[in-house]
């Protein structure tokens, strides 16, 4: 609501066209502000359903990082398969 004449209270509502008096117990949000952060959190929600997909790349990357997430993969994957092998060779040499 956009306040007409402030001794008065008498205030528009600028999504309906009504003039009316306004009710200072009634509290009424800021919603660009708000919007504004609905939007940078949808955003953020794509780019983590978007990193689902190993050929994507991350929102705030820098260029030509395309397959980042598929060559991080390799590495991970690398990492646990040494570190279990690593962990089934112990066993193996401590058994027998």
């Amino acid at each position: 609501m956009y306040a007409i004449i402030e001794d008065r209270l008498v205030a528009l509502d600028p999504y309906t066209g009504v003039v009316g008096e306004m009710d200072e117990d009634k509290v009424v949000p800021n919603l660009p502000a708000l919007l504004d952060r609905i939007d940078r959190l949808e955003a953020a929600a794509g780019d983590l359903l978007n990193s689902l997909d190993p050929t994507t790349t991350p929102k705030d990357s820098y260029p030509n990082r395309e397959g980042i997430y598929l060559n991080l993969g390799r590495a991970t994957n690398f990492g646990y398969g040494f570190a279990l092998g690593l962990v089934l060779s112990a066993l193996i040499l401590l058994v027998v």
